[in-house]
């Protein structure tokens, strides 16, 4: 290349390089600063140029405090008021500040080259809560104007609401008041703020006044009254409290606005209403549960039952009226624990009051109940799967009846446990409630009262639940019949009970709960199951009596009453005695049998026919030498009637002489004539010695 053509080179290279270098240097800087403040910016004066979002946030924040904590002098008609701007509600916009400075002087190269030469200068705008402003002046004009306008007010005093009426007066001009407050706070100005003041005319009428006395009348009288309706829970602040708790407050309004009126609730009292009823309002958890109801038939009774008592009896009219006309089974959802907030109470109230003066009474929750809702669900709809009735006779027996069926009314069998009476009940005795009434002892029926016989007559309890659990198609554990056929009683199809045994005690087998429900009236006994058994029906079918047998005879002495030697008293008849098998089927809904058939198998004894002797009877162990009566010897002489007396075996004779008229010596009365006394036992006689010579008399 000849020099020539160098030097034009860089006469063209040197004018580019000194065009492309400011580009590379605006380039390289606007990179650098891309989440900058730029070059010669600053935020109320203080420079923030390539400050973060961070640190310009700062600056803003800094220079907010600073203007926050400088009081601002007011002065009304000559009084003096110290402001404090954090109590007028003064905020500062510091995002929009510092959005701002990171957008200037980044709109190009020609703002990049302007801002070497030109500073920016973001300002902070700030406001005031015009309403806590307003009030803050309401407070000055009670104590700088005597006449200030007067917007009226509502008064309330014992349970009464009273108006009292709007004036017109002076007051502070508030249009001008809120422009300079705010600019001074804004602005940091440092300067004292007098405040005119003007005539004004309250913006309320008496109209307004009379409609909102009316109204504050009308929540003192109606009271609050809230109501949780899951928990049938209700929270009632009655008139007093109502009254108490109330008050009107009228506050002058914003630039140009009327007045308000607003209808306040101490939460202070509220709270305090609350907390006396939190016991109350306050609960555990709740279990779900099988609400159930039995209604028993009065109308079919057995006839010819006699009894003075009548089931009508139990019950008024009005409550027959109001049963069901079947049994029926309702879930009852469980719930969960509550507790009670009384700052949530509170709220609630004065909602209510501004409304109907009817609310909700929103409650906290504690943890779930241990058996929810969805628990017992998941077993699916119960219904009444068997009932069974009895009908009992006896004052005693009916009562110890009753005591068993309401101890064990109401109880539940979940699925695979089993039930047993006798475990539930325990042994029957006096400190239980259970009185003493018949039972069957060693084949015999028995109504001592001895301590074998403490609950007798339970045993028809036995019989009305196993025929439940019979027709329920649950799994028979253990049931004895009794040894006596009774005709009360379904043949081969009852239950006997004792301690420890017989027991009847049955297996819940099938996936559902069982809830036992048992009622009596003066004469009957039912016991009903609800559950699911899988819709099985159960029907039972009997077999002809077999192995028919007669009373069995046992002779017997009882030494409190007695039987002549040679003499014989039937004390019991007796009953026969056979063998009796029971079936149970097991039925679908269409009538197709579902299980094998299952029979009961039970042997009748029979009553004993009991026959008592005199206890010389070999029947009973005697050895046949039977007492002879002591013989009649009345009209006998004296000699020959312990002639008599000695003969049957009664030596042992007082002889008394009575004066009687007739013929002397001859016996007029005696003892134990035609008896059997005991070994020992004298026998008297009286003798009559009226005629016999009077005694020898001296001369």
């Amino acid at each position: 290349m000849t020099t020539s053509q160098k030097r034009m080179s860089l006469f063209i290279a040197v004018p580019l390089l000194l065009l492309f270098l400011p580009l590379s240097i605006y380039f390289v800087d606007s990179a650098m600063a891309s989440d900058k403040v730029a070059r010669n910016v600053s935020i109320e004066g203080t420079d923030v140029s390539r400050y973060s979002e961070e640190e310009a946030a700062e600056v803003v924040d800094a220079h907010a405090d600073e203007l926050t904590s400088r009081t601002i002098s007011v002065v009304i008609n000559d009084q003096t008021f110290e402001l404090d701007p954090a109590s007028v509600g003064v905020e500062f916009n510091r995002d929009a500040a510092v959005e701002e400075a990171l957008t200037m002087n980044k709109g190009g190269l020609s703002e990049w080259v302007k801002a070497f030469r030109t500073e920016v200068d973001v300002p902070i705008y700030g406001s005031i809560d015009e309403d806590l402003l307003a009030q803050q002046i309401t407070e000055w004009e009670v104590v700088a104007i005597e006449n200030p306008a007067f917007e009226g007010a509502v008064t309330i005093t014992n349970q009464t609401a009273t108006p009292e009426y709007p004036q017109p007066g002076v007051a502070v001009d508030r249009d001008d008041a809120f422009d300079q407050i705010t600019t001074a706070i804004v602005e940091g100005s440092t300067d004292t703020i007098e405040l005119d003041v003007v005539p004004s005319e309250p913006t309320l009428t008496d109209a307004d006044i009379d409609e909102a006395t009316e109204r504050a009348q009308t929540i003192i009288d109606r009271g609050v009254v809230l109501t949780n309706e899951e928990y049938e829970f209700e929270f009632v602040v009655n008139s007093f409290n109502t009254a108490r708790a109330l008050s009107v407050e009228v506050t002058k309004g914003r630039r140009g606005e009327i007045a308000k009126i607003d209808y306040v609730m101490d939460t202070g009292i509220i709270e305090q209403l609350a907390e006396g009823q939190r016991a109350s309002l306050e609960i555990e958890p709740v279990d779900a549960y099988w609400e159930t109801v039995v209604v028993d038939d009065f109308e079919e009774w057995p006839e010819n039952y006699e009894i003075t008592d009548s089931p009508e009896d139990d019950l008024t009219e009005e409550e027959r009226a109001a049963l069901p006309e079947d049994d029926t089974i309702t879930l009852v959802p469980s719930k969960k624990g509550t507790r009670l907030d009384t700052a949530k109470v509170a709220e609630a109230v004065q909602t209510a009051v501004l409304g109907d003066g009817t609310g909700e009474l929103v409650l906290d929750f504690t943890e779930d109940p241990e058996f929810t809702t969805e628990d017992a669900e998941a077993y699916g709809e119960l219904y009444e799967v068997a009932e069974f009735t009895t009908y009992k006779p006896g004052t005693n027996r009916a009562h110890n009846i009753d005591l068993m069926a309401d101890t064990i009314d109401q109880h539940i069998v979940w699925p695979g446990e089993t039930f047993s009476v006798n475990e539930f009940i325990g042994r029957r005795t006096l400190d239980k409630g259970y009185k003493y009434d018949c039972a069957i002892v060693g084949g015999v029926l028995s109504c001592e009262e001895d301590p074998v016989n403490v609950g007798g007559g339970v045993s028809q309890f036995g019989t009305t639940i196993f025929n439940a659990i019979f027709f329920g198609c649950y799994k028979d554990v253990e049931h004895q019949p009794h040894s006596i056929y009774f005709s009360k009683y379904p043949e081969g199809r009852e239950a006997t009970l004792g301690y420890p045994h017989p027991d009847v005690a049955f297996e819940n087998d099938t996936e559902a709960p069982v809830i036992i429900r048992t009622s009596h009236t003066p004469r009957s006994i039912t016991v009903t199951f609800f559950g699911n058994n899988g819709g099985i029906i159960c029907d039972s079918e009997r077999s002809e009596r077999t192995g028919v047998t007669s009373p069995r005879t046992e002779y017997r002495t009882d030494p409190e009453r007695f039987v002549a030697p040679g003499e014989e008293y039937e004390e019991t008849k007796g009953s026969r005695g056979w063998s009796v098998v029971v079936t149970r089927r097991f039925y679908d809904a269409n009538g197709n049998e579902v299980r094998e058939p299952e029979e009961f198998f039970w042997r009748y004894s029979g009553e004993k026919n009991i026959i008592l002797v005199h206890p010389c009877d070999p029947r009973v162990g005697g050895d046949g030498d039977c007492p002879n009566p002591v013989p009649s010897v009345t009209g006998m002489s004296e000699a020959d009637a312990l002639a008599a007396l000695a003969a049957a075996g009664y030596t042992d004779v007082a002889v008394n002489y009575v004066d009687v008229p007739g013929p002397s010596d001859r016996v007029v009365s005696q003892s134990h004539s035609g008896t059997y006394p005991e070994d020992g036992t004298t026998i008297s006689i009286s003798v009559d010695s009226s005629d016999d010579p009077p005694p020898d008399e001296d001369d």
